[in-house]
Formats: structure tokens, sequence, C-alpha cells
């Protein structure tokens, strides 16, 4: 799969970084500690590898053990989590050691990119770092695996390679967050990561500095794709689209967008399809689009403005994403949400006066099949509690 166009960063130095960010406190309380073995015997020095490679005297893809000197290895923050590196850690697990342990350490994995014979790191950041840190010596050399980038790879071909062995290594480990996992399959082209990242870019949406000038973010991507699965692509789409429109008239508007927010306003629109249809066609309206607008964004503005004008009515504020998705201390899930998403439709179709089936209370019953059959997967008692949400205003912060 062809990467998509995404942000592409600098790689950086991995010593060079722990200089700049490593307290001299730290160091001190680590000066103490010493290297407490050796470096695997025989090895060859990278630097003599790499001019050897300049010569042709390695071919394409193959690989090498070398002894390398800390200064010449480099990480790449495009996919890497070398600019997150905790430098607690590090001090915290050499404590552990007592000093720093080559055979603890193991071998490095690094590439050889083709353009400059720079040696970028795919395993191995917090152990370069800690070398450094116990020697804060730049030529103290650490046993890496070097493979050498075919000379005929894009750059783009070379991040996914990398990408991929980065990810190999890591992407299990429970100390990666859910943004990690998503940079670096993402870069290693993983379909999923592929596909949400595509999704997202349509609405300009970014996730973990993937996408270059995004105006959104998003973290809880993972919401993002079972709203898919239990709505559909399109009302996951319809959602973004119409969410994301809200601040077309901000030019950078920062905003995180709320994987589960969108989750339930893409079931919301899918289980109550047919009612809002119904308004849709009785009022020439798009009902769903003007309930975003009025709730989170048009609402306390008017307000403002009649209380400015002498009327006195109370003043509400604009909702929030957080504030349709909050939780109880019994109940978390998804179905809440979409209960206050009936709420807020509800009070907006009778605030426009809008046209529906005479037979029925509100633009969906609340105590009609749809809501009945959506809820009734839940425990009789915890059901009745929950669709009470569907009939209680949904105020900003509460």
């Amino acid at each position: 799969m062809t990467l998509p166009k995404m942000t592409i960063k600098e790689i950086v130095n991995v010593v060079e970084l722990a200089i700049e960010k490593v307290a001299d406190t730290t160091l001190k309380i680590l000066s103490g500690f010493k290297v407490i073995d050796s470096i695997v015997s025989g090895l060859p020095n990278m630097e003599d590898i790499l001019e050897s490679r300049k010569g042709d005297s390695y071919v394409d893809d193959e690989s090498i053990i070398v002894s390398a000197r800390i200064k010449d290895l480099l990480s790449d923050p495009t996919y890497n989590r070398i600019l997150e590196l905790s430098y607690g850690n590090c001090e915290r697990d050499l404590k552990n050691l007592k000093g720093f342990s080559h055979k603890a350490a193991g071998v490095l994995f690094a590439f050889v990119r083709p353009d400059d014979y720079s040696v970028v790191l795919t395993q191995g950041n917090n152990r370069t770092t800690m070398l450094w840190m116990i020697t804060q010596d730049p030529e103290a050399r650490i046993a890496v695996n070097l493979n050498f980038h075919s000379r005929s790879k894009s750059l783009s071909d070379q991040l996914q390679a990398e990408s991929n062995n980065h990810r190999a290594d890591c992407a299990n480990r429970t100390t990666q967050t859910q943004l990690d996992k998503f940079r670096s399959a993402v870069h290693s082209a993983q379909d999923w990561a592929v596909k949400m990242f595509n999704l997202l870019k349509e609405y300009d949406i970014g996730v973990a500095g993937t996408l270059p000038n995004a105006r959104f973010t998003c973290k809880s991507y993972g919401y993002i794709a079972k709203a898919e699965a239990e709505s559909s692509p399109d009302a996951v789409r319809t959602v973004l689209k119409e969410f994301t429109s809200l601040y077309d008239d901000q030019e950078n508007p920062n905003v995180e967008i709320l994987g589960n927010f969108v989750r339930a306003a893409s079931v919301f629109i899918t289980v109550f399809s047919s009612h809002i249809e119904a308004v849709n066609e009785k009022n020439n309206c798009d009902s769903f689009s003007g309930m975003l607008k009025y709730f989170f964004k048009d609402m306390e503005p008017q307000i403002r403005m009649a209380r400015k004008n002498g009327i006195p009515i109370a003043l509400r504020l604009n909702l929030r994403q957080d504030d349709m998705c909050i939780s109880t201390r019994y109940f978390k899930g998804c179905e809440l949400a979409v209960c206050r998403f009936v709420s807020i439709y509800n009070e907006y179709c009778d605030s426009q006066e809008f046209k529906f089936d005479d037979r029925n209370k509100t633009a969906i019953p609340t105590e009609g099949v749809t809501v009945a059959s959506y809820m009734s997967k839940l425990d009789a008692v915890l059901r009745n509690a929950i669709i009470e949400y569907t009939r209680t205003p949904v105020v900003h912060g509460k």
C-alpha cells in the first residue's frame, strides 16, 4: 500500500537530544553507577563498515552487527517517539540495574539511509540514551544490527521499512500509547491505519501529528472505528462533515474531535433515521445539521442577544462534545449519549415548531418502538433509567 502524504520530520541525534534534555542533577545522581559489563568482542566498528559500504563492499538489504559509537546514532520522530522519550524511566531502569549492562541491552537495530549514510535507530532509543547517561561519553560503543537500505528505495519506502521494524518491536508494549501505535502503523502502511488516516484527512483531522497543518485533532480514533462498525461509514462521514463545518469561519479552530461523540452521533442518526427523514421531508430541512448548529454554535449567542434586548430568558451555554458523552457512576455505554442526542433533537424540533406525526408528542417518540428496540439488550432496570435521559434536557457542564 502506498503511504499517504503526511508530515515527515527531521531526524535527530539521540545523544545530542539527551545532552539537551537530561538535567545535571540527574547525571550527578547517576555518577556513582558504571558500565557493569563489556560490549561483545570482535565486532567491526560501524564507521569502518559505512566507509566500506560507500565502496560497494556490502549489497543492498544486507545486514551486519557492528560496534557503534553512540554519537553516530539517529532517530526519526516521523514514526518513532524519540521526542517523547522518558528520561525519568531511563534513570529508573539504570538505578534498578545499578548501572548499564551490555548483556541486558542486547543488540540495537538500525537502518543506513543511502543518501547520506545516516544511521537511524528503529530499536534502541532508550538503551543508547542510558549508555550516555552513565558514561557521558559520546564515543562509548554499543552493539547494533546495521541494515542497508537499497539505494533504489525512495524515502517513503525507507520510512515504511523502518516503521515496520519499529512497529514489530513495540506495537504490543503496554507503555506504547494509542497515538504511538497509530503513528507507527500509518507510516508502515498498515491497512487499518491508512484507512483511518484517509477518512479523517477528508475533514482536516489529524492523529498523532501525521497530517500536516491539520485544523482538528483526534486522539480517540478507536471509537471512530467502532462508530463505522455500529452505524455505517456514511453515517460517520455525515457526523464529521456536519460537526467540523461548524468551524468553517475559524482559520485555526484547533479543536479535538472526540471519538465517543462521533460514535454516539453516528449511531443516533442510524437508529433514528426514519424519524429524522420524516421531519426533514415534512419541513424541507436538514434537522440533524440544524440541531448541531443550534446547540453547539448558535444557542448561546442568540440567548445573549435576546437578554440584551430585554427578553427575560435564562442563559444557556453552547453544548460541547463531552456534555453529550458524560457517563454515570453505574453506566458508561454509548446508549447514554445516544439518549442525550434524542433529547436535544426533540428539543430542537420543538423550538423550530417542526411538523411531525400527529400521533407523537415529540419528533422521536421517547416511549416508542424505536427507542425500546435500541435499548432492548440492556437489563430492564438499567434500560428504564437510561431511557429517562431521552426526556432530560442536556446542559453544558452537567
